[in-house]
């Protein structure tokens, strides 16, 4: 018999939840042949909608990264004393920056944004380390790895160039979610049987964040599908990951309904 693995998740870790699950063997014991997943998807749009995407990249791989300069501290006064981690660090960020400007390929989605510039306690001394923090997302798996290879060999030989060192470390490595086709186009067939009202397709649909179950689809036959879980007045004015956000819970029914008879008959 065939063994079909379902998770039914609303936010994810994109330190790698499913990385871990799959070192432990989840995939494995016992083996495990196609998997689907649910991603619940708040704002303003009303229950009742699923998304996916059956024919590319669905959403965007992601690498978090940590760069640590290592300079020399000195006092404000004497600069020339000092290697200096502020400079450093900002020349690694302009670098990064033409990095995606000049060594992309502009038909694919490229982004690496840096949303962590952190040095210094005091307005007159120059730190011995300034730390950088940001993430890199493709829906192209060569320019994902080209993107993080550079992104390395920038810092490193920015930091080397002013006379400081660049250690990287990585927050998080995820692939791009690209679900089976065959076997996403057979979920939606078993969907579009259950008698659920307004129940209502989306393909194609593809997204910039990321999603560790991408670690899962790599391994097997794959679907990921989004279910609409907002509201259509002032209560879906937030998404996702903001504080604010509000999921609404008329769709745990139709998540549960939908797992329950694609596993079923995909088992038959």
């Amino acid at each position: 018999a065939n063994v079909f693995f379902m998770t039914f998740c609303a936010l994810s870790s994109a330190k790698g939840m499913d990385i871990n699950m799959i070192e432990h063997g989840i995939l494995e014991n016992p083996k495990v042949d196609a998997a689907l997943a649910y991603h619940v998807s708040p704002g303003q749009m009303p229950v009742g909608i699923y998304m996916y995407n059956s024919t590319g990249t669905m959403m965007y791989s992601v690498d978090g990264f940590h760069i640590e300069i290592k300079g020399k501290g000195a006092h404000g006064a004497y600069p020339q004393n000092s290697v200096d981690p502020i400079n450093i660090a900002a020349h690694v960020y302009f670098a990064l920056q033409s990095v995606i400007a000049r060594e992309t390929d502009p038909s694919k989605a490229c982004l690496m944004t840096v949303g962590k510039f952190q040095a210094g306690t005091a307005a007159n001394i120059i730190p011995d380390t300034a730390v950088l923090e940001g993430t890199i997302r493709t829906n192209d798996k060569n320019s994902r790895e080209l993107l993080v290879r550079r992104m390395k060999e920038t810092a490193i030989r920015t930091a080397e160039t002013f006379g400081g060192t660049a250690k990287i470390t990585m927050i998080s490595e995820v692939p791009p979610l690209i679900c089976n086709p065959e076997f996403t186009e057979q979920i939606v067939g078993f969907m579009k049987e259950l008698d659920i009202p307004k129940l209502t397709p989306y393909p194609g649909i593809s997204a910039s964040a990321s999603e560790d179950f991408a670690n899962i689809a790599e391994q097997v036959p794959s679907a990921f599908m989004y279910l609409s879980a907002g509201y259509m007045d002032d209560r879906g004015k937030y998404s996702a990951h903001n504080p604010k956000v509000q999921f609404n819970e008329d769709v745990c029914p139709i998540g549960a309904a939908c797992l329950a008879h694609c596993a079923t008959r995909y088992l038959n």
